[in-house]
């Protein structure tokens, strides 16, 4: 009777496992980045960026665009700390099934190896922690530009006389600075890294700001 009540309680726990498992995997998105072999290029799926946005525990799939002709690598170069490295060989028949999933939050740079200076070919992932506010996909259309950027602390917007309301965020979606401004936002006292620099209004407006 005492074994029956332990496997019991085993076959519970395993049960209870799956059913968290299979609801974070629900939630995790798969985000596509085309490799363009005529161009030599990398390429959202969604905007036709070399950069993307993505949340903490989604997943990256490099898949072709046209038909391969040439050796390409997705190589990491610069990611950040405790996070893996990667470095696939893109070449048919093998080019539809690296994926990669990030760990840490952060921004990850990579390149491919033997293009990267010849064609630029190379792209960036910005890893959103999971307790931020801010949407991936927000990250990517703004009517508000910024300049410089990346910046060493003060950045210029380029819609002179305009006063907004602004949040900046940093990568654990905390709220690191907010205020009302005419056309300039200063972040000369944050570390180095990456920041998202909120528009507040009926339609919020993210921009991803880096500071060196």
């Amino acid at each position: 009777m005492k074994y029956k009540k332990i496997f019991f309680s085993l076959k519970k726990i395993i049960i209870i496992l799956s059913i968290l498992i299979i609801t974070y995997s629900s939630k995790a998105t798969i985000h596509i980045v085309k490799v363009w072999d005529g161009y030599a290029q990398f390429v959202s799926h969604a905007n036709f960026s070399s950069d993307i946005s993505i949340q903490l525990g989604d997943t990256v799939q490099w898949l072709p665009l046209d038909v391969p002709s040439m050796v390409h690598t997705i190589t990491s170069t610069n990611i950040p700390a405790g996070a893996a490295t990667f470095d696939q060989i893109w070449q048919a028949p093998a080019d539809t099934f690296f994926q990669y999933v990030p760990t840490v939050a952060g921004l990850y740079e990579y390149e491919c190896t033997p293009h990267a200076i010849s064609f630029g070919m190379v792209g960036t992932i910005t890893v959103l922690g999971n307790s931020t506010s801010i949407k991936a996909n927000d990250t990517e259309k703004s009517a508000f530009q910024f300049y410089p950027n990346p910046t060493t602390g003060l950045i210029h917007t380029t819609e002179p006389q305009s006063v907004f309301t602004y949040n900046v965020y940093d990568l654990s979606g905390k709220i690191r600075l907010s205020g009302q401004t005419l056309n300039e936002v200063n972040i000369s006292d944050f570390k180095n890294g990456l920041y998202f620099l909120e528009i507040v209004g009926e339609k919020p407006q993210i921009i991803r700001i880096i500071k060196h």
